[in-house]
């Protein structure tokens, strides 16, 4: 029983520590972060700023050093002299580290000495203490580690004077000073070049946790989802309701007019798949959202609870650049669950020949996860009603000849205008599986099922439920500080499953291309001038600029150059002016 009782609690134990390589093979980074050659060069400005001004401020300790003839206390330091370096950097260094190199400065540092020395007798002794460097070199290794709290820092491994002659003399000691000189002159300059070297470095360490450090630990943990579309929306989206919009009923109306009802439905039929075409006395109009249309369509507050993970998981370096990997998990802080999809293993950053100085690659896996999360906890979900430009209008239960309306695409049922006349339609559309991105170079294919609810606007009554799937192709570039493209709906199908007026789903093909033409028009309208790429809106501690977003096979690559200085300053300065 006893041998048993072991032999399972052996077994236990290998299962765990099976369990637990399992879970951490899972612990793999699905976003990568490249800090390229123009950042360091940055950060080399600033060390060498940080070096001019505080080396000559640097606080060497009082210390006592001892000979077989007495012990002398020296104190009060203070650098008499400063020469400026000539060469400063703080440089990526191989395999996974940042080095900081200060070479050739010159220095002067004076204190005071008291003692007692043994000559015959007990001589109490005073004077002056002078340490001179000349083309001194000091050098320090870092890596970026984190807290329990997964905060970052930067800790010193190593850090030395290199090169150089660190030399030590007495004076002012009457006729001992030739003496000392001569005979401690060599075990002093010893001593005091790593007196000098423990005062240097640790002021190095204290100045990189200071200026370094601390703003390393404002990165945030982990990021919204709602604040990322959040920054697609200020940056693009009007504050007021300015909708100019040409809606697809506009655009059918004058054919409409001057044809039969049968004629304008067999010029649906043959159209088929493609976007309404205006005549050519009613130029396509570009819609202007409002933050109001936007809210009204989809409530990103329902994205705030889907986070980002952005834990740091592992570093690695060449001679011109350094590399993260982040966590990239997406998870939510209402409800517990992970992910289906699998991370990306290696997941590495693509060769790029357009390089800023900040390169962001996002997984294929990453985005999956979002959709995922999102649907999960029911937060797709997407509002119309007749306030929504472009669309609104075709919600209408009744019509008159030159309109087009729900009403007039359902062929079967017209009487849907007798039975709710004078009425509009209200859509809830949400997900009923997961969606998926598949990305491609410059391109990327959304697909999605989902079930569209019809309502009687502004009440709760139900009138009927249409399921669908649609597949979306995005194909995008970044021009000029904008992201241009097309979005073009590739098939959008009605699905077994309707509860619509008693229709089946061939009863409603009319409705459907009419939609797809209407969302199409609707989607090109609002792309037509493409989106503004800012970062001014970003509520984070990196102050970027000139950013680009394109599309890579199974990854979304995001790229900026950065402002290091105010990302380390400005918040500072904000904070006291406040």
């Amino acid at each position: 029983m006893i041998i048993s009782r072991s032999l399972f609690l052996s077994l236990l134990s290998v299962s765990l520590v099976l369990v637990q390589l399992i879970r951490c093979q899972s612990f793999r980074p699905a976003i990568r972060v490249r800090l390229n050659r123009p950042v360091f060069d940055q950060a080399s400005s600033i060390v060498q700023g940080l070096v001019e001004y505080e080396v000559p401020r640097v606080n060497i300790p009082a210390t006592r050093q001892c000979f077989q003839e007495g012990c002398v206390d020296a104190h009060s330091f203070r650098m008499s002299s400063f020469r400026q370096p000539s060469f400063v950097a703080f440089e990526p260094h191989f395999p996974n580290k940042f080095r900081i190199r200060v070479t050739d400065f010159d220095f002067v540092v004076t204190g005071q000495l008291s003692g007692t020395i043994t000559v015959i007798l007990n001589i109490p002794i005073t004077g002056n203490v002078v340490v001179t460097g000349r083309s001194i070199g000091v050098s320090a290794l870092l890596d970026l580690q984190k807290t329990v709290n997964d905060q970052p820092y930067l800790r010193f491994n190593e850090c030395k004077i290199e090169n150089g002659i660190v030399s030590t003399r007495v004076a002012n000691m009457g006729l001992l000073t030739d003496t000392i000189n001569q005979k401690f002159g060599n075990v002093l300059s010893g001593q005091s070049k790593i007196q000098l070297e423990e005062a240097i470095c640790e002021h190095m360490n204290r100045l990189t946790q200071q200026h370094f450090s601390t703003r390393l630990a404002r990165i945030p943990r982990s990021l919204s989802a709602k604040e990322l579309l959040e920054i697609i929306i200020t940056n693009n989206v009007k504050k007021s309701a300015t909708s100019t919009a040409t809606n697809f009923a506009t655009l059918v109306r004058q054919k409409r007019a001057t044809t039969t009802s049968d004629d304008y439905y067999d010029d649906i039929e043959k159209t088929e798949g493609k976007p309404a075409k205006p005549t050519p006395n009613i130029p396509l109009r570009k819609i202007n959202l409002s933050r109001d249309d936007v809210i009204n369509f989809f409530n990103i507050e329902r994205l705030s609870h889907i986070l980002i993970d952005l834990t740091l998981l592992d570093a690695a370096s060449t001679s011109s650049d350094f590399s993260l990997g982040i966590s990239g998990n997406v998870f939510s802080s209402r409800s517990q669950g992970s992910s289906p999809y699998q991370a990306p293993y290696p997941f590495r950053i693509p060769q790029n020949t357009n390089r800023r100085m900040v390169e962001v690659v996002v997984s294929q896996y990453s985005l999956n996860s979002l959709l995922f999360q999102a649907h999960r906890t029911n937060s797709l979900i997407f509002h119309v009603d007749s306030k929504t430009p472009g669309i609104g209008n075709l919600l209408k239960t009744s019509c008159t000849i030159d309109e087009v309306c729900i009403a007039d695409e359902i062929t079967k049922v017209r009487h849907i205008k007798t039975v709710y006349p004078n009425r509009r339609l209200e859509l809830i559309i949400r997900s009923a599986a997961p969606p998926t991105v598949t990305v491609n170079t410059d391109s990327m294919t959304v697909s999605m099922n989902g079930r569209c609810i019809f309502f009687l606007e502004g009440t709760r009554q139900k009138i009927g439920v249409i399921p669908f799937n649609t597949v979306i192709l995005v194909n995008m570039k970044t021009i000029g500080g904008k992201l241009t493209g097309s979005v073009t709906i590739q098939s959008l199908d009605f699905t077994p499953g309707v509860d619509f007026l008693a229709l089946s789903v061939s009863d409603l093909d009319g409705l459907r291309r009419t939609t797809k033409s209407a969302l199409q028009n609707f989607i090109s309208s609002a792309t037509a001038d493409g989106f503004t790429l800012s970062t001014a809106s970003m509520h984070s501690p990196l102050r970027l600029s000139h950013p680009e977003v394109s599309l890579l096979p199974n990854a979304l690559l995001l790229q900026a150059d950065v402002d290091l200085y105010r990302t380390l300053y400005s918040a500072r300065k904000s904070r006291k002016s406040a």
